[in-house]
């Protein structure tokens, strides 16, 4: 019989919970703590995947609905590009200008594959509430090519 066998549950995982601990028990200091989840961030989501850029994210949102939704949308464009979230992409067919609306349409194009059919359902009754709402016809037509194309 080994030692192993006359330990309690509680004991061995106790011993586990131990040598689980790398070092000595020494913890990470904040700054490396922070090194490391940058690293994983940047793993992750690329290195726009930034805190920055997921505050964007949030004003964007928070601004739907609002005059300043032109302001942010441009913000975030020019330091970002056009983001790659279909469900933000969306909220953003919502901007008053012409050529934004229409870069959101290019957008939601290079998504077009990862869609799933519910989320295209949807957007097939979006694009053509917007294909009739809309006052410019560039908007028009591309909201046109787009549903040619889902």
């Amino acid at each position: 019989m080994s030692d192993r066998d006359n330990l309690s549950s509680g004991q061995r995982s106790g011993r586990r919970r131990n040598r689980r601990r790398s070092g000595n028990g020494q913890r990470r200091s904040r700054s490396s703590s922070a090194k490391y989840r940058r690293k994983v961030e940047e793993k992750l989501f690329g290195k726009k995947g930034d805190r920055a850029r997921l505050r964007m994210v949030e004003r964007l949102r928070e601004a739907h609905g609002t005059p300043g939704l032109q302001r942010v949308f441009r913000e975030y464009v020019r330091g970002y590009g056009l983001p790659a979230d279909f469900d933000l992409l969306t909220l953003l067919l919502d901007l008053g200008d012409e050529q934004d609306i229409v870069t959101v349409l290019g957008g939601i194009e290079e998504l077009r594959e990862s869609i799933s059919p519910e989320e295209k359902s949807l957007l097939r009754k979006r694009l053509r509430n917007l294909e009739m709402a809309t006052e410019f016809d560039e908007v028009a037509d591309a909201t046109v090519d787009l549903l040619e194309r889902l």
